[in-house]
Order: structure tokens, then C-alpha cells, then sequence
């Protein structure tokens, strides 16, 4: 009596719990598939989000520069960007440059994340709604999204287009547009924080229904067996 309690217990131990750990190993491996194809597909089409929103926004100021006729000064990017008011415009001349500072009056079609940079063709900086850029040089490539970061302030996108006039059909300059990735981080990390605590959850669940559901299951092939034996 007590070895047939011994041989019970022994099967208890064993073949359930390897058949467990067989389907579970099975069902991590499934679960680890579903979280990297959503975290890859989930962040490539957030950052086509941004990268079209960038596109966007270039695209909206460029058109409404384009009504100056002649290279970008001062008086003519006031005169085409706040037609109707220009009390919140301010001459910033640090640094030897003279520069429009505004604030968000122009940027009511952007998002907030997002800053105009405005330079004539000579790529000196003219007008900008970011109080603190210093660095009035256009640098990066012209034409294309990429990525633009000042080590430990910034990480974003940035995209540059030339302006040409629309009466003339001249080049009058540059604008530049950069937005801001910090929201982006913020859900890419909780994404991969949520995902990664569904697959815990999910495999540690699936562990425990396998493992009750294999040793119901069986139980009656078990004690068959136990009887064949017992007859034979």
C-alpha cells in the first residue's frame, strides 16, 4: 500500500509537470512572438506617425511662404506670417544675428511639439518659435525626415525644404521644421512595459490550466493502467 502511495505520488511529480513544462515552453515561446511582432509593428507605425506629421508641417509653412517674393529679411517674413497681428513678434539680436522670435501664433496649425526655423539663402536663421536655439547655421540635408538630437535636451525628427516663391518662381530660402519625439519615448517604454506584463501574466496563467488540465486528464489513463497491472 504505502509503495503504490510512493508510485502515485512520484507520477504526480513527473510526467504531468514535463507535459507542463512542455506546453509551457511552447506557449512562451508564442507569447515572446506576439509581443515582438506588436512592439515592431506598433513603433514602426507610431514613427511613420511622426515622420507624416513633420512632412506635414513643413509642407503647411513652406506654402505660406512662399507668397514672399524676394530672399527672406525681417520685413518680409512679419509682413507674410502674421498679416494681421504682430504684437507678439520680438527682435533677438544676441550673437551678432538679428532673429524673429515669436510665440505660438503661426504654429496654431502645428502640433505643440513642434518649432519653425526660418532661414534666408544664405542659411542664416531669420525667425524661429524656439526661444532656445543659439545655433542660427542650418546644418542636416535638405529634402528628407531625419533624426535631429542635442545630447541630453533633445531627440526628434527634422526636415528642411526650400522655398521658392510662387509669383516668381524664385529661391527665396529655407524652412525647417523639428518635432520633438519625447511623447514618442514615453509610449514605446509603457507599450513594452504593458506587453512584457501580458505575456508574464498570460504564460504564468497558461502554466496553471495545463498543468490542472493534464493531470485530470490523466488521472483515469493512470488508474486504467494501475488496474491492467493489478489484473495481469
Amino acid at each position: 500500500m504505502e509503495n503504490q502511495k510512493q508510485k502515485q505520488k512520484k507520477y504526480k511529480n513527473s510526467l504531468p509537470k514535463r507535459l507542463s513544462n512542455i506546453f509551457f515552453v511552447l506557449f512562451l515561446c508564442i507569447f515572446s512572438a506576439f509581443t515582438l511582432i506588436a512592439y515592431s509593428s506598433t513603433n514602426y507605425f507610431l514613427l511613420k506617425k511622426e515622420k507624416q506629421s513633420v512632412f506635414q508641417a513643413v509642407n503647411i509653412v513652406r506654402v505660406r511662404l512662399s507668397e514672399v517674393d524676394s530672399n527672406f529679411t525681417l520685413e518680409n517674413l512679419a509682413e507674410v506670417l502674421y498679416k494681421n497681428d504682430k504684437t507678439h513678434l520680438r527682435i533677438d539680436d544676441r550673437k551678432g544675428s538679428r532673429v524673429i522670435r515669436s510665440e505660438r501664433d503661426i504654429t496654431n496649425t502645428l502640433d505643440a511639439n513642434q518649432d519653425i526655423y526660418v532661414y534666408n539663402i544664405d542659411k542664416q536663421m531669420i525667425f524661429t518659435t524656439d526661444n532656445e536655439e543659439s545655433s542660427p547655421g542650418l546644418h542636416g540635408p535638405i529634402g528628407r525626415v531625419y533624426h535631429d538630437h542635442i545630447e541630453d535636451q533633445y531627440r526628434g525628427f527634422s526636415m528642411t525644404q526650400k522655398v521658392y516663391s510662387n509669383r516668381t518662381g524664385k529661391f527665396v530660402g529655407y524652412v525647417q521644421v523639428f518635432h520633438d519625439l519625447g511623447n514618442y519615448y514615453v509610449i514605446r517604454a509603457r507599450l513594452l512595459f504593458w506587453l512584457l506584463v501580458v505575456e508574464l501574466f498570460g504564460t504564468s496563467l497558461a502554466y496553471l490550466i495545463i498543468l490542472i488540465t493534464t493531470r485530470r486528464f490523466l488521472k483515469p489513463l493512470h488508474n486504467l493502467h494501475e488496474v491492467i497491472r493489478n489484473i495481469s
